[in-house]
C-alpha cells in the first residue's frame, strides 16, 4: 500500500469479497490446468492407441507368414506337431502382450493427479489460513 493512498474500510464484506475474488481466481487457474491435462491426456491416449493399432496389424501379418513357413516347411513329415507348435508360439506371445498392456495401464498416473494435487494444496493453505484467523 502507498503512502498516498487513504486506508481501505475493512468491513467483512470487503473481506468476504476479497475471499472470493481469490478464490474464484484459484479456481480458475485449477479449472486451467485441468484443461491442459485433459488435452495431453488424450493426446497421448490417441498417439497409444494408433501405435498399438499399427503394430497389431505388423504383427498379425509377420505371425500369420512366420506361421505359414513353419507349417509348409514341415508338412510332408510333421504337419501336426507343425501346427501345434505354431498355435503354441502364437498363444504365448499374446499372453505376454496382454499382460505387458496391463503393466502399461496399471503404471500410468491417474487422469488429473496434478490438479486434485493443486486443489489438495489449496484446501490445506486455506484451513492453515483461517485456523491462524480464529
Amino acid at each position: 500500500m502507498d503512502a498516498d493512498e487513504p486506508p481501505r474500510a475493512g468491513g467483512l464484506r470487503d473481506a468476504l469479497g476479497r475471499l472470493a475474488e481469490g478464490a474464484l481466481g484459484a479456481l480458475r487457474t485449477r479449472a486451467e490446468l485441468a484443461g491442459v491435462e485433459l488435452v495431453a491426456e488424450r493426446e497421448r491416449l490417441f498417439l497409444r492407441l494408433a501405435l498399438i493399432a499399427g503394430g497389431v496389424v505388423a504383427l498379425a501379418f509377420a505371425l500369420l507368414f512366420a506361421g505359414a513357413f513353419v507349417v509348409v516347411l514341415f508338412w510332408d513329415t510333421h504337419r501336426l506337431q507343425a501346427i501345434a507348435g505354431v498355435a503354441l508360439a502364437h498363444a504365448i506371445v499374446g499372453a505376454w502382450l496382454v499382460n505387458r498392456a496391463r503393466a502399461i495401464g496399471r503404471a500410468a498416473p491417474a487422469p488429473f493427479a496434478q490438479t486434485l494435487a493443486e486443489l489438495d494444496k489449496d484446501r490445506a493453505r486455506l484451513s492453515s489460513a483461517l485456523s491462524r484467523e480464529a
